[in-house]
């Protein structure tokens, strides 16, 4: 079993009886207790478990996540001007990776109109939409399908991306804040998303200005790992101008 899916199952099972002790969850998973100790630290350091004394409970979601139907017309015009531009950074002859999500959906029928690109993607919703186009080389990473996001997720889709090399990565997420870094509701989510920025040379962010100061349950990568963040002109200029002090290039899509 990889690593993360025994951190999956385990927190499965705190959500089941909300608290376990380490004995508890090691007949749980068929593991030592000494492996879910370690896993136990590893989820406290992003935020998902509280350690009590002998065991462990689900810290409280910080943020409940909404469905692809129910984000995919939030701010849509500027999503839209967030796809247009952030497709515009996309250089023929390049190989990207597209992150689930209703902003890196709207990339797409720009993406068309480029030479010889290569795009390897995990969302059902960008496959449909590319499926039609002779002009694009399409990858199809594989997974585990998550209806509420439509994105193929999971250990399998991670081992996948491990055998890949992006000139670019465009990725998703439902909160940016200086000390969380890109943040999502959901661990599996975050692991598949770690992966695909782990296989870009450029990793660029994709956010609407309503994503910036909120927090999600489970980090995904610091803000030290993003190179660009493409947003819209509601980003709070005092926010933008920490974001540049950080060195990350932030693109304002008018």
């Amino acid at each position: 079993m990889f690593p993360e899916e025994r951190r999956q199952k385990l927190i499965a099972a705190l959500e089941q009886h909300f608290s376990m002790s380490v004995g508890e969850l090691a007949e749980r998973l068929g593991v030592s207790e000494a492996t879910v100790r370690r896993d136990l630290n590893e989820l406290q350091k992003l935020g998902v478990i509280r350690r009590t004394h002998g065991g462990a409970l689900l810290a409280s979601p910080r943020k409940f996540e909404p469905t692809y139907t129910a984000k995919k017309d939030r701010f849509l015009a500027e999503k839209q001007k967030i796809g247009r531009v952030a497709a515009e950074l996309v250089e023929d002859g390049e190989t990207i990776i597209l992150d689930a999500g209703t902003t890196t959906l709207q990339m797409v029928r720009h993406l068309k109109k480029k030479k010889n690109i290569t795009v390897i993607t995990n969302a059902m919703t960008i496959i449909e939409e590319m499926a039609a186009s002779e002009e694009l080389d399409l990858v199809v990473i594989g997974g585990r399908y998550r209806f509420s996001t439509r994105a193929l997720v999971g250990p399998l889709a991670e081992e996948n991306l491990r055998n890949f090399h992006a000139d670019k990565v465009f990725i998703a997420a439902n909160g940016c804040t200086l000390a969380e870094g890109l943040t999502t509701p959901d661990l599996t989510e975050a692991f598949t998303k770690r992966a695909m920025v782990k296989a870009g040379s450029q990793v660029i962010a994709v956010l609407d200005h309503s994503k910036f100061g909120e927090v999600s349950l489970t980090t995904i990568v610091p803000l030290s790992q993003i190179d660009v963040i493409v947003t819209d002109d509601g980003i709070d200029k005092t926010f933008r101008k920490e974001l540049e002090q950080m060195g990350i290039q932030v693109v304002i899509a008018e």
